[in-house]
């Protein structure tokens, strides 16, 4: 009965954690970007735009070993940080959309984009609801000065980290 209310803790205080937000590293060149991505009005709805985790081998397998750090989240029409933040330039970005909707849908969009210095951007988008695309979301970043779409290409696939387990098949018992 002692576990009970210790692990009801650490429920709680994991639901607590910060969000990591992200910065550009020191000294490297940059660009602004703004969000003005929907998640629709529902107050189950969100959308998030973070970098990438970086996975590596931990006992044995690919996992990620350090979270991506957040650039925007969305609710509603409501994006935070309100305005544009700085982000890295010169040097291609993996990008991570996550998005949920009412009745448990989902959405994930992964892309690599690449930043010009000093250039402004505005990421549009977000959750889309009709009959064709039932669980879907879409973003397309557009140069804020020429209007031009910036190209956003999918990462590459992960051949795994040569970690020892991950030629192991996953057994479930």
């Amino acid at each position: 009965m002692k576990l009970l209310p210790l692990g009801m803790l650490l429920l709680l205080t994991a639901g607590c954690a910060q969000v990591q937000h992200y910065t550009p590293p020191a000294g490297a060149p940059q660009a602004q970007i703004r969000s003005e991505m929907d998640a629709l009005s529902n107050y189950r709805n969100y959308l998030t735009l973070t970098e990438a985790p970086i996975v590596g081998c931990k006992y044995g397998r690919t996992v990620a070993v350090k979270p991506g750090r957040q650039l925007f989240a969305v609710r509603d029409k409501t994006s935070r940080p309100a305005g544009s933040i700085s982000v890295e330039a010169a040097k291609p970005l993996h990008l991570v959309v996550d998005g949920a909707a009412n009745a448990g849908r989902t959405c994930r969009i992964e892309f690599v984009s690449e930043f010009a210095p000093g250039a402004r951007y505005v990421i549009k988008g977000g959750i889309i609801e009709n009959p064709e695309t039932y669980d879907s979301c879409q973003v397309k970043i557009f140069d804020e000065d020429t209007g031009a779409p910036l190209r956003m290409v999918e990462p590459p696939a992960s051949k795994g980290n040569g970690c020892a387990l991950d030629r192991l098949p996953l057994t479930v018992r």
